[in-house]
């Protein structure tokens, strides 16, 4: 069953890549800036106590046609080493590599559940858009657990239960019409798309389809992919935990924060549940998460988690992540801690709010 389903994925990934390749990784950079997991963004998130060496081990699990390009780029001193299922996706990170002379990065075409054979270890992985592809999401996970470094971090992105809700609607129509992985089957999704009503929960908070439907390959990663799971907050923690990791923080905080949605009395009664109920309230109720993107750890890095419940907090100052626009007054600031070194460390929550819709 595993491997049917597996060989299903590559075999789609070999027909339409996706994300859609980029011709120049230099030309990216300038434009979007770097990629949210990326540890130049966002290793203040990463590592709180600061990070443990400059020259990082990097695992980009499932790096499809430019993400370990992009992080090899933007982090020259580090070693990258992308790995994919896809012959078609490597074959454009490839050119990515010759195009930038990015000697810091290698490429192997492999099964993520297959990362131990590398018998190496690891101070950061990359696992964003995969683990939900997979037959068995906790072996995958599981199997990147055991070669993360002790005082490694990992970035994950997994899909939204919530905020895809109308793509699963939409994906039971199509099954039930018979469109495949092909041109007729994306031909029918087309058709379809011109159909959705402007209350369907698949219409984005802009009132249009999700941007990703624009092009064959959007819409087959979309709405014809053939294994597709989807997250609620609590699954989240729960599928944390069985890999024996702990859950290390959002990597936008604001998405989840009581105080940006709620006010009164349901802000106190909200307040008042631990926190991971509290981020499923506001999931749950804003519908905002089409996608989760959060850090894990291993067990022994609970000691730099933030935390209210000492004195610590005295030493916490507000500090802008880089490439976050503040909203309001006080939206989108990270706490940080002077350690007795002198260097600014941040923990990765973030304090302050905005009104709800605030851009």
């Amino acid at each position: 069953m595993e491997d049917t389903v597996t060989e299903a994925v590559r075999k789609q990934y070999e027909a339409y890549s996706y994300p859609p390749p980029i011709e120049d990784a230099e030309e990216f950079r300038k434009k979007w800036g770097p990629l949210t997991c990326d540890p130049k963004f966002a290793g203040i998130q990463l590592w709180p106590e600061g990070r443990p060496r400059q020259d990082l081990r990097i695992l980009c699990a499932g790096c499809g046609s430019s993400q370990a390009a992009l992080i090899a780029l933007n982090n020259p001193d580090c070693s990258v080493l992308g790995i994919d299922l896809s012959e078609t996706s490597l074959a454009h990170s490839k050119r990515l590599r010759d195009r930038h002379s990015l000697t810091n990065l290698e490429l192997r075409q492999m099964s993520l559940l297959d990362v131990g054979e590398l018998n190496r270890s690891f101070d950061l992985i990359l696992c964003t858009g995969v683990l939900h592809h997979l037959p068995n999401p906790d072996a995958g996970l599981k199997a990147l657990a055991d070669i993360l470094d002790p005082s490694g971090s990992m970035a994950i992105m997994l899909y939204g239960k919530a905020g895809r809700a109308g793509v699963y609607l939409v994906q039971d129509i199509l099954r039930r019409l018979g469109a495949g992985q092909n041109a007729e089957g994306v031909r029918i999704a087309r058709e379809l798309l011109k159909l959705v009503p402007s209350h369907h929960y698949l219409i984005s908070t802009t009132g249009k389809l999700p941007h990703d439907l624009a092009d064959d390959a959007g819409i087959v990663d979309m709405l014809l992919h053939p294994q597709d799971r989807a997250y609620s907050v609590p699954e989240i923690m729960e599928f944390v935990a069985a890999a024996g990791l702990i859950f290390f923080g959002w990597s936008d905080n604001a998405l989840y924060c009581a105080d940006r949605f709620l006010s009164g009395e349901m802000l106190e009664r909200v307040l008042a549940l631990p926190a991971a109920e509290q981020w499923a309230v506001i999931d749950n109720l804003t519908v905002l998460n089409d996608r989760h993107d959060f850090f894990v750890r291993k067990p022994q890095s609970t000691r730099f988690l933030t935390r209210f419940d000492t004195d610590d907090y005295l030493s916490y100052v507000p500090r802008v992540r880089s490439g976050i626009k503040l909203a309001g007054d006080v939206n989108s600031l990270i706490l940080t801690r002077r350690s007795l070194h002198g260097e600014v460390v941040t923990p990765n929550i973030e304090i302050g709010s905005a009104p709800a819709g605030a851009a």
